[in-house]
């Protein structure tokens, strides 16, 4: 009975973590450490689709993204892009800039997750690890306001 305490007491501080349900610092082996664990970019392609222009109002993509899609649905308009970033640089990026309005973050190592407000258009912006240095980016651009139909945040 003792050993089951133990493992829920040392398994509950790094599911919180792992989903961004707390701000205790990471055990070790957590972290941006982690994307160390997937292949390097080097052997995935990042140039692989096409490029593709995104003249899209309010889009705001890190310098050096790629863009490999741009899909206008009505009111919204869905970017795929990829860059030599990592989820959590692809964060902090946003984090650092003064041109737009941070409505929400969240980040889970292997993904990040950002809600702006730029250009007086809303983008809901995730972008997800794809190797240990590149990031893939899904954006939807939008009007601004609550009720635009922009993607959920994936909390889990």
């Amino acid at each position: 009975m003792r050993l089951r305490t133990l493992a829920v007491a040392a398994t509950v501080p790094l599911l919180l973590t792992a989903c961004g349900g707390t701000d205790a610092p990471q055990p070790a082996g957590r972290g941006p450490g982690m994307l160390a664990n997937l292949p390097s970019c080097d052997r995935v392609p990042l140039d692989a689709d096409a490029e593709v222009d995104a003249d899209v109002t309010g889009l705001l993509l890190p310098d050096g993204a790629r863009v490999t899609s741009v899909v206008p649905q009505g009111a919204l308009t869905t970017v795929e892009a990829v860059v030599r970033m990592t989820p959590l640089d692809v964060r902090a990026h946003y984090e650092r800039r003064d041109d737009v309005d941070l409505l929400r973050v969240e980040d889970e190592i292997f993904e990040a997750e950002v809600l702006m407000r730029a250009q007086q258009r809303r983008t809901y912006l995730r972008a997800t690890a794809l190797c240990a240095d590149g990031t893939t980016l899904t954006a939807v651009v939008g009007p601004d306001s609550d009720d635009a139909g922009l993607p959920e945040f994936q909390s889990r």
